[in-house]
Parts: C-alpha cells; sequence; structure tokens
C-alpha cells in the first residue's frame, strides 16, 4: 500500500542540493480534512524504508482506509534525511486525500516541513484542482487547470489495482504533483515480473511524470513492495515499523556528491565571459535549450557567451512580459513591492536597477544550504538560503520593480568543488541587444554571469524537476574554439 512517494521525494531534492539541519515535527496542515470523510473501519497501515543507496535515511508510513460514502480516504508520513557537503537536513511530509466510491480525488491536505515549510489544502472541482498555499508566512490561492481529475502520490495505486498486469500494457493518467503543485500526465508502463520468496509474482511498473520516473514493485493485490527512482538512488523498502524506523545513525550519503558531472578537459578562468564550447552528450531525449548568443545549441556543442554590457541598449527600468507571480515568486505582495522599490531606487536604466538587486541579494541573503521550496517573500523574511532562494528572491524583487525576468536552471562550473559541474539556479533578465536574456547571477555575486552556467530549463518549479532526470547520465568535456574573448568589465 505504499504509494508513489520517490516521486516526490526526487522532486524535494531538486531544491535541496545543499542542505542544513532542522529538527523533526508534523503540524497539522493549514485546514485538516473533514471529520464526516474520515474512516468508518479500521486502516491498513503499511511502513517502508528510505535509502540512499544502502544508506537507510528515513521512514515512510502509509494508510488507507474506508469513507463512510464508500470513498478512500488515503494518508502518508514521510521523515527522511539529505545531506551536502557535511550538512545534514531533516525533512518532513504529511498528506492526506480524500477519493469518492469511484476513485476520483476529491481533496487533500499536505505538509512539507525543513528549515522552510509549505502547507496546503486542494479541492477538485471541474476542471480544476483549487490549492490554498501557506508559504512564507502569506497564503496563496492557486487553480490550476486539469483535463478531469489527477492522481497524487497517495492515490496512484488506483490505476492498477484489481487489473490482470502484463508486460508492455501501459496506462495514463492525469497528475498533480504536491511538491510543484503542478499538474502533469502520469504513464505507467507494466516490465518483467519477478518471483517473491513467498512463491508469488509480483510486477515492475515503470512510472513517469513531471519529467521523473520510478520504478515500483506491486504484488497481486497492488501493494508496493519497493520503489525506487532511476537518477538518484533514492528508494523504499516494505519492511516492518521497527525496521523502517531503525534508520541508520551519522551522515546520509551526500548529494552534491551524487549529482556532480565531472568536466574532461579544462576551462581557462582567464577567459570568464566566453566563448565556451563544451560537448554536453547524455541529453538526447531533453535537448538543451538553444537561447541566441547566450547559449547556441549545434547538435551535442553548446557555446556559452556573456554578452558584451557595452553592447547592451539603455532601456526604460519597466517593461513587459515575464511578471506575473508564480508559487515561488509573490511578486503582488506588499512587503516584496517596497523592498523592491527601495532597492531600485532612481535607477536610470533597467540594467542599473537590475545591478542593484544582484548586489543587494548577494550581501543581503546569508549563503546557507535550504531544502525545501523556495519562497521569495520566504527568502527576504529570514534572509538566508542556497541559490533557489537567491534566485526567487531577485526575481520576486525585479518583477515587482516591473523588470522583465526569469528563473533559470541547470548547471555551473565550480573549480573549488573539483572543478566538475553542478545542479545550479540563476535568474535572466531582458538587457541584451534587442531586450535578449542575459544571465545574472546573485549567488556569486555575479552581473553579468560568467559563461560558465549551462541552462536546461527555465521556468519555476514544475520545470526545474526535470533536471533530475539528466543528472548521472550527462558528459561533459571542453571542445576547442579559436572565438576571441569578450570579456565584459565587471
Amino acid at each position: 500500500m505504499q504509494r508513489l512517494f520517490v516521486l516526490e521525494l526526487a522532486a524535494v531534492a531538486a531544491f535541496g542540493i545543499l542542505a542544513a539541519w532542522a529538527v523533526f515535527s508534523v503540524p497539522e496542515p493549514i485546514r485538516a480534512i473533514s471529520v464526516e470523510a474520515l474512516a468508518t473501519g479500521p486502516a491498513q497501515e503499511s511502513w517502508s524504508g528510505i535509502f540512499i543507496g544502502d544508506r537507510h535515511v528515513g521512514w515512510s508510513m502509509s494508510k488507507e482506509s474506508a469513507t463512510a460514502g464508500g470513498g478512500r480516504v488515503s494518508e502518508n508520513r514521510t521523515s527522511f534525511a539529505l545531506g551536502a557537503q557535511g550538512a545534514t537536513q531533516q525533512i518532513t511530509m504529511a498528506s492526506t486525500a480524500v477519493a469518492d466510491a469511484a476513485g476520483q480525488l476529491q481533496q487533500f491536505d499536505f505538509l512539507l516541513e525543513s528549515v522552510v515549510s509549505l502547507r496546503a489544502h486542494g479541492v477538485v472541482v471541474p476542471g480544476a484542482v483549487q490549492v490554498e498555499v501557506e508559504q512564507g508566512g502569506s497564503i496563496q490561492t492557486l487553480e490550476i487547470p486539469v483535463p478531469q481529475p489527477p492522481v497524487l502520490s497517495l492515490t496512484a495505486g488506483q490505476l492498477v489495482r484489481g487489473r490482470d498486469l502484463k508486460p508492455g500494457d501501459t496506462f495514463e493518467t492525469p497528475y498533480f504533483s504536491l511538491v510543484t503543485m503542478s499538474q502533469s500526465t502520469m504513464t505507467m508502463t507494466v516490465e518483467a515480473p519477478e518471483l517473491q520468496p513467498n512463491g508469488k509474482i509480483a510486477h515492475w511498473l515503470r512510472m513517469t511524470a513531471a519529467g521523473l520516473t520510478t520504478r515500483r514493485l506491486v504484488d497481486e493485490n497492488g501493494d508496493v513492495l519497493r520503489e525506487e527512482d532511476t537518477t538518484l538512488g533514492l528508494k523504499q523498502v516494505r519492511m516492518t515499523r521497527a525496521e523502517a524506523l531503525a534508520v541508520d545513525e551519522g551522515d546520509p550519503p551526500d548529494l552534491v556528491a551524487l549529482t556532480r558531472v565531472p568536466l574532461t578537459g579544462f576551462i581557462d578562468p582567464a577567459r570568464p565571459y566566453g566563448p565556451l564550447a563544451l560537448r554536453v552528450t547524455g541529453a538526447s531525449d531533453q535537448p538543451l535549450p538553444s537561447e541566441g548568443d547566450i547559449q547556441r545549441v549545434s547538435g551535442d556543442v553548446v557555446t556559452l557567451t556573456t554578452p558584451d554590457p557595452a553592447l547592451w541598449p539603455v532601456l526604460p527600468v519597466r517593461g513587459s512580459g515575464d511578471l506575473e507571480a508564480t508559487l515561488s515568486l509573490p511578486v503582488a505582495n506588499e512587503e516584496i513591492v517596497a523592498r523592491a522599490s527601495s532597492v531600485v531606487g532612481d535607477a536610470p536604466d533597467r540594467a542599473t536597477a537590475a545591478r542593484r538587486l544582484n548586489e543587494f541579494v548577494f550581501g543581503y541573503v546569508t549563503k546557507a544550504p535550504t531544502i525545501g521550496i523556495p519562497n521569495g517573500l520566504e527568502v527576504l523574511r529570514s534572509g538566508q538560503g542556497d541559490c533557489n532562494e537567491h534566485t526567487a528572491l531577485y526575481v520576486s524583487l525585479a518583477r515587482a520593480a516591473g523588470i522583465p525576468s526569469r528563473i533559470a536552471a541547470g548547471l555551473v562550473y565550480n573549480e573549488a568543488m573539483g572543478a566538475a559541474f553542478y545542479y545550479h539556479a540563476w535568474p535572466e533578465v531582458r538587457l541584451g541587444p534587442g531586450e535578449s536574456w542575459v544571465a545574472v547571477d546573485p549567488t556569486f555575486g555575479e552581473f553579468p554571469a560568467k559563461a560558465t552556467h549551462i541552462k536546461v530549463v527555465t521556468g519555476d518549479l514544475d520545470k526545474q524537476v526535470r533536471i533530475l532526470g539528466l543528472l548521472g547520465r550527462l558528459k561533459i568535456s571542453v571542445e576547442p574554439s579559436a572565438a576571441p574573448d569578450k570579456a565584459p568589465p565587471r
């Protein structure tokens, strides 16, 4: 009965390559599901251990029971540890979902608790999921269009329960991620069966949703015996309560090390603004975006160049497009608007305003590893975070000031950490010729950013998790380039 929580664990890991210690707790969701919907009979409970590789880093408990109307209440509580560069952070996720007698999702509660927290309550209405999200001390209301009632990690087992599974069978359904608060399609494909020690047959299912893939082993009742992702080595294994809670002592495996992409060749530090030509292989099913001169892609070769500020046009501070609010970017919040105004001040043009914001975020946000879902207001109030938090605050402030900006995420070269590429997020601003995009980096204090940023995706949380689908598969090497250096003044 263990649900599809490896997908959610992997999504959390996408925003938490750096981490810090927090005490485990399970606060109540912001709005409890009504008592009238709760179980009328005994709940069936199951436990799993959570592993990264062979290291037992956490546990997960799920239970399911009947409602008065013939539906089901599904619950999950998960606690696990993630580590990075000697720091460890405990993550808690708690979910409850109610489905009707036909198995259609009706409502859910969700909690993600770490150094930062997110609480949500959702209701399915015709054509949409309405979600109330509390984060950073404020509440946002979202309405996400869905073609039909989706499944959650908690309720995905309904797709195969009671079916006569055969290798090659494929099932699809709308899927709603509680971590990214976004809708996508979940695809399940039946793989080869496996004979269990008790002589019974279990089936492996390959599941893909929101750009992430996991495999789960289910028995003849549809109960999950094992589940694993295909990137970070995260897995859940069915076991007794005592076994699941017997988490290994000491630090968990280092996620930064697990997601490291080694570099073959040498990047000249005297040419920080490019052009830098890199051969990137392993991304054939998810081609890297080509963004004019900033990132040109030709086959496997990616050429990175930082536009020379001397060629940037003089633009008004306020522009159009790429100014809307999102879950991570509370653009209209009064605190965000006031701080953006005070930082930008009397800037005569967009480049000056964008530089002031970059300097402010770089100096204001304490560099602290943080696992969670970034939110600009929460970062403004806490004043700490890693690249995700720096970027969320920058783009929130920039959009509040009327500066067209967006979130980019991918990989950045870091010589200090072993001459390799690592997961990273940074802002892009319309500053270049023809109002083209220019990368800036408030995490490193770079304005403009060096030509060592390989962009994989553009956008908010629902897009960024797709990076995990590439980690572990990419190979990067330096290509010879005879192009002259164009080093903008800093």
